[in-house]
């Protein structure tokens, strides 16, 4: 009977045993999920959203060709304002021939606006015998035209499209004809750049 109750001790001290040990371990494995439970709660995440808008390129136009029309050799400025009319320092009786202003047609987005560069200068030449010679054209001026606005008259000058994306500029200039001028027809390509601010 006393080597029954042993057992029955000794058998009851194992259960408990291992009892206690499940439950240590049963804590652990509690511990250890209420331990990735508050981890997984320390980060979060939210969905953004990108968006980008396409626009229109600006473009620009060539249109009429600026003519100072025809001067006479002698020392003197000739100005066309961006209205086309012409100013000459001296009195000037051959002026005659072609007188406008340039012109130009700005394309784009509705409603932008844009910064107008315009040249600083420009050496005209022509070829004459075998020898180039020049004539300097600079003081380029910018007006509106028929569509859109322009706010300034020199490079820095902002323009605004239109309600349908159509700008137009007229453009001027003074030609510095130098003393004794070689006879002849003196031309020379220049670039207006416009950019939208």
């Amino acid at each position: 009977m006393a080597g029954l109750r042993a057992i029955s001790l000794w058998f009851f001290d194992k259960r408990f045993d291992m009892t206690m040990k499940m439950n240590k371990l049963a804590l652990a494995i509690g511990a250890l999920v209420m331990a990735g439970g508050t981890m997984a709660q320390s980060t979060a995440s939210a969905d953004g959203t990108a968006n980008a808008t396409v626009v229109k390129p600006i473009g620009i136009t060539a249109g009429v060709t600026l003519e100072f029309g025809k001067v006479i050799s002698t020392a003197h400025t000739v100005t066309i304002a961006p209205a086309g009319t012409r100013t000459d320092s001296i009195t000037n009786t051959n002026a005659k021939g072609s007188l406008r202003a340039a012109t130009f047609a700005v394309t784009g987005e509705p409603n932008f606006s844009y910064t107008i560069t315009l040249p600083s200068t420009l050496q005209l030449d022509t070829l004459t015998s075998g020898t180039v010679t020049t004539m300097t054209t600079d003081t380029f001026t910018v007006a509106q035209g028929t569509n859109g606005s322009v706010a300034g008259t020199g490079t820095g000058a902002v323009g605004t499209l239109s309600g349908t994306g159509t700008g137009d500029l007229n453009v001027g200039a003074m030609l510095h004809v130098n003393a004794n001028q070689v006879a002849g027809s003196y031309t020379k390509t220049y670039s207006v750049i416009v950019a939208y601010n």
